[in-house]
């Protein structure tokens, strides 16, 4: 199809910047930052006409929770500025996150899924106007609970391989939130799970993974597609409502 030499480009491309870069003095912490700027600058590329797109910060609630330090932010485009130069996203404007390494390893793959599931995704409040009706409210609500915030793990190295499904799954079947357990874990050209969700017999919802090898030159950007069509997909929520950043405002005075 049409996009499918580009997008198997683009996984060597991001892989080429990577080793163009390395050199035997290079720390694991300049490595990071580097795969970080390359991610943000593939986002910026392809979805900023979507989303306001950060590198770095927290987010926060009206409750004053406030998330660790996130890698890389996707925020509705009508997040206020004056959050933006704080650094602090409102969990309501919050609709991607990416973690990003130079190389996932189990370990650090742990620590990925436990800062995803540390995002306040409650103490919120949110503004529609009437004319939606009930059941358009209820629906996108549904949207916002489930499938926001779409969060990547990204390695650009790492030793990711289906064994390590049997990590993931008991993380999400312990997951409170499950909407915060990622969307897609991925190592360029190795490998990735992805996560589905559905609903059973009985109308409730579920969420479970799948693996995808990425190996194949063939198919290497396979990951890239479906970062971007979800991404894309969740773009329109933004336009049904809004933050009520009132809430966020009479907390300081």
């Amino acid at each position: 199809m049409v996009f499918k030499n580009y997008l198997n480009g683009l996984s060597d491309q991001l892989d080429t910047k990577f080793k163009s870069h390395l050199r035997p003095d290079l720390n694991s912490a300049d490595k990071g930052e580097l795969c970080e700027l390359f991610t943000k600058d593939f986002l910026n590329n392809y979805i900023d006409n979507h989303y306001k797109i950060f590198r770095g910060g927290n987010v926060v609630n009206i409750l004053g929770e406030q998330s660790p330090q996130l890698d890389i932010i996707l925020t509705s485009r009508n997040t206020l500025k004056i959050f933006d130069d704080k650094g602090l996203y409102p969990i309501e404007t919050l609709v991607g996150v990416f973690s990003v390494t130079s190389n996932l390893t189990l370990k650090k793959f742990k620590e990925d899924l436990s800062v995803l599931t540390k995002i306040p995704k409650r103490g919120f409040c949110f503004h529609m106007e009437k004319y939606f009706g009930d059941k358009f409210r209820e629906e996108t609500h549904k949207v916002w609970e489930n499938a926001i915030p779409f969060s990547c793990v990204f390695g650009f190295t790492g030793d990711l391989t289906e064994k390590w499904m049997d990590e993931l799954n008991s993380h999400l079947a312990a997951a409170v939130n499950k909407s915060l357990c990622p969307t897609i874990i991925m190592v360029n050209k190795k490998g990735m799970f992805e996560k589905f969700i559905r609903k059973d017999s009985n109308g409730d919802i579920v969420h479970y993974y799948e693996f995808v090898p990425l190996a194949s030159p063939d198919f290497q950007g396979y990951a890239f597609s479906k970062i971007l069509l979800g991404l894309y997909n969740l773009s329109a929520e933004q336009n049904y409502r809004r933050p009520d950043y009132g809430n966020y405002f009479k907390a300081d005075y």
